[in-house]
């Protein structure tokens, strides 16, 4: 067998273990570094992008099999072009960068088929995040003493969040991503689905939900609750932003307002992330979830754009599309009539914003506009999800059955 073939059997052995295993991203820290060790990760990043703005300059010549053995590269200067050597980057991480490009370029070529303008790639200012392919070559992990090696340098890291990844997760590809607050690595591992989904089964109850989502209230569930949170820009945001337009721009003081700037979003960003992950943790308690796709983007370009800003509403269906990996999760489409439509008899009516109660002259029923919206996207996810799993969707139409007539007479007792 030829090295050609065993690599073709070894990726086929590869994809059909990935198909019973779920992608999941570590977070790690580096922790305690020295300000040599700094700039040693500053000149990678630096050496990062005088490699990848080179190939983008003349993408046609310079993109080839050559490319990931350049010791040296030309940039462009205030001086004129001046040659710079590649010292830290390695060839597998060169590798990694021209893989990013060639990603890059099918994107824009898929967009240009659909009908989009398109342009050129874009030459970096700053380079953020390094792909590193390979775990044991790229980079190599130390879980007895809590420590990273990455290829090029010599000196081992020590990083905060090994404790993490379990024992028996497939470690794969990672990304070491500068940020204002620090250096991260993040580690992407494949962990087995029955594990997984163990651990959410113990948790789950019986009823499937349906969700609607919103302005005033991020999320309204068919269970009756409601999620509501707002992460305003900080007053030291404003202040710093103030501080930045005083600066002369390019300046040592500019540079060091920026970087505070920086670092306050990476706060707030941090602090919506925060929300939506135990958002999404409690959704993960349901065994079946209905949403409707609406279109975030239009709000936040209409009258709605801080308080959508300010939420981060955008990545819970984001976020729901990798959990559908694991759970059964229908996305109802945006045109459907979910707002003005009855959820009881059917009946169809036009509703104003200021409308917050929907009154049906048909059948009488009273009931708050965003939970009757969050009823009608689940008949409709469990009509869809029968078309696929007729089974599944029976029985969680018994249980939703059970569910409501356990209220029903709840509030006849109380009556």
């Amino acid at each position: 067998m030829t090295k050609a073939e065993k690599i073709k059997q070894s990726l086929k052995q590869t994809k059909e273990k990935r198909k019973l295993q779920t992608p999941k991203v570590f977070q790690l820290k580096l922790q305690n570094l020295s300000k040599s060790e700094i700039e040693t990760l500053n000149r990678l990043f630096l050496e990062a992008k005088w490699f990848y703005n080179y190939l983008i300059a003349d993408i046609e010549n310079r993109l080839n099999k050559k490319a990931e053995k350049l010791k040296e590269v030309k940039i462009k200067t205030p001086n004129g072009f001046e040659k710079r050597e590649l010292k830290i980057l390695g060839s597998q991480i060169k590798q990694g960068i021209i893989s990013k490009i060639k990603d890059s370029l099918k994107a824009l070529k898929k967009l240009k088929e659909k009908g989009y303008k398109v342009g050129k790639l874009k030459f970096k200012s700053d380079f953020k995040s390094i792909p590193l392919k390979q775990y044991g070559i790229t980079y190599k992990i130390d879980f007895e003493r809590n420590r990273i090696k990455l290829q090029g340098i010599k000196k081992w890291f020590r990083v905060l969040g090994l404790h993490q990844i379990p024992e028996n997760a497939d470690i794969a590809n990672a990304y070491l991503v500068k940020k204002p607050s620090g250096f991260y690595l993040y580690v992407v591992c494949f962990l087995w689905k029955e594990g997984v989904l163990k651990e959410i089964k113990q948790k789950q109850v019986s009823i499937p939900v349906g969700i609607d989502l919103g302005i005033k209230y991020q999320l309204t569930l068919t269970t009756g609750e409601r999620f509501k949170w707002y992460v305003p820009e900080t007053k030291r945001l404003k202040r710093l932003q103030k501080i930045l337009t005083r600066k002369k721009e390019g300046s040592r003081n500019y540079q060091k307002i920026k970087k505070l700037i920086q670092k306050e979003w990476e706060y707030i960003t941090n602090k919506r992330k925060d929300v939506i992950n135990k958002v999404i943790s409690h959704l993960k308690k349901f065994p079946f979830i209905a949403v409707q796709k609406d279109s975030v983007k239009s709000w936040h370009e209409g009258l709605f754009g801080k308080q959508v800003q300010n939420t981060g509403i955008g990545g819970i269906t984001a976020r729901l599309k990798h959990l559908a990996t694991l759970i059964p999760v229908e996305f109802v489409s945006q045109f459907e009539p979910t707002t003005q439509t009855c959820c009881k008899c059917g009946f169809r009516q036009k509703l104003s914003l200021s409308q917050r109660t929907f009154r049906c002259p048909k059948c009488g029923l009273e009931i708050n506009r965003d939970l009757n919206s969050a009823w009608n996207i689940l008949k409709i996810g469990l009509k869809q999800l029968e078309k696929k799993n007729k089974a599944m969707a029976d029985r969680l139409i018994e249980f939703l059955k059970s569910a409501l007539k356990a209220c029903e007479t709840e509030e006849g007792s109380k009556a």
